[in-house]
């Protein structure tokens, strides 16, 4: 087994789907269900600006956390798109941005998304 598929989580993913309003345009939201799968999750590296963000949010009881995901490669569910979020340690973890796409050697190749607390 390659170190790219060895999972740490067990989580449910709501994919992005597209549905048509009632004016006929296209939208995309989460889908309804879940796909519960087992992910690799660990602690994504923040920038300066973005974790002194974090700290500085005065308002309330704010704060950020970001984590990184990587499905293991025989997921077949395709790209989590924007709308997409992950229930994962009792909380909704809203996907951020689009896949850092590391293609490498065909055995190296993967994806990370970035989720963050919602």
């Amino acid at each position: 087994m390659s170190l790219l598929d060895r999972t740490n989580e067990t989580v449910s993913i709501y994919p992005e789907e597209h549905y048509t309003d009632s004016d006929g345009n296209l939208m995309t939201r989460p889908s309804k269900t879940g796909i519960v799968q087992d992910v690799r999750i660990f602690p994504a590296a923040q920038s300066g600006t973005s974790s002194r963000r974090s700290e500085q949010d005065n308002e309330g009881f704010e704060s950020e956390e970001v984590y990184k995901l990587r499905l293991p490669r025989s997921w077949t569910g395709g790209d989590l798109g924007l709308q997409s979020y992950v229930y994962w340690d009792g909380s909704y973890w809203a996907v951020i941005g689009y896949p850092i796409r590391h293609r490498f050697s065909r055995r190296t190749r993967h994806q990370l998304y970035t989720i963050r607390r919602s």
